[in-house]
């Protein structure tokens, strides 16, 4: 009887977890064979035929390394499966889109290490949501008044190189922008100096097309403020940016024609 008891509670644990498991992650977060659960199986759905939510790309484009499951939920929910409830290091969603008045549906994998943070960060298929455009805070990229990468925002460039090689982007657009305050000579060289060394940096990450950089300066304010000082800035911030645009994409219509970032996948059975 005790022996039944204990098979039985085995048998349950191993139910509750594997769910959440279905890529077999390593200790430090990541996959040698990836499985993808059917999206027929999303308990995110409308009236059974839509699965998936239509995400926030902005939200989506700040998960980073090292990020937590709380962190990863705030910015895009919790994931669209069950995936169990304890040791738990995988979290699918399904996303949808549209391109060129197309509706698209792709799935997102993250994948967490022991620590329950999240290490990897997978597509299918490749390029999914490669609409071309990004556009970022400045003063998340850069300190204030400056031009540097700072150790941060390198995170999100990376998955943004990530999504540029998958889809195999060929011609990319990066503008720099400042706010109004200072002279226009100095935030045109500022915006400049800006959008040049995102081109750098993606180039260093692998990326390879047609670049142009231009540094717009204050031509193009997003947000008119009044005041003074520190409250002057802050409420400046909007326009203190980087857009980035690409071209050339490379990209599936059906999400079954088409591989992740990584190994060939396999769908739950």
């Amino acid at each position: 009887m005790k022996l039944s008891h204990l098979l039985l509670s085995a048998v349950a644990a191993t139910t509750l977890a594997a769910c959440g498991n279905l890529s077999n992650v390593s200790k430090d977060g990541t996959s040698d064979k990836l499985v993808w659960p059917q999206i027929e199986k999303s308990k995110f759905n409308h009236d059974g035929s839509q699965f998936g939510s239509w995400p926030n790309w902005d939200s989506v484009r700040l998960i980073e390394r090292g990020m937590n499951k709380d962190q990863i939920a705030h910015l895009i929910g919790y994931p669209h499966f069950n995936e169990g409830l304890f040791g738990v290091r995988e979290w699918n969603y399904v996303f949808n889109y549209r391109e060129n008045d197309t509706h698209k549906i792709c799935q997102y994998k993250v994948l967490f290490d022991k620590d329950m943070n999240a290490q990897t960060f997978l597509w299918y298929p490749n390029g999914c949501n490669s609409d071309g455009s990004y556009n970022l805070g400045g003063d998340f990229l850069f300190d204030f008044d400056k031009y540097n990468l700072n150790e941060k925002s390198k995170e999100v460039l990376n998955n943004i190189a990530a999504t540029l090689k998958s889809s195999g982007a060929k011609d990319v657009k990066i503008e720099g922008h400042t706010d109004p305050l200072g002279s226009e000579k100095y935030n045109l060289a500022l915006s400049q100096h800006r959008a040049d060394i995102v081109r750098d940096y993606l180039v260093s990450q692998g990326v390879e097309a047609n670049f142009e950089t231009v540094g717009v300066g204050e031509a193009n304010q997003v947000k008119a403020c009044k005041g003074h000082g520190k409250e002057l800035k802050d409420c400046l911030r909007p326009n203190r940016r980087v857009v980035i645009t690409s071209g050339g994409v490379n990209q599936s219509t059906q999400s079954t024609e088409a591989g992740p970032i990584g190994p060939t996948p396999l769908y739950e059975k």
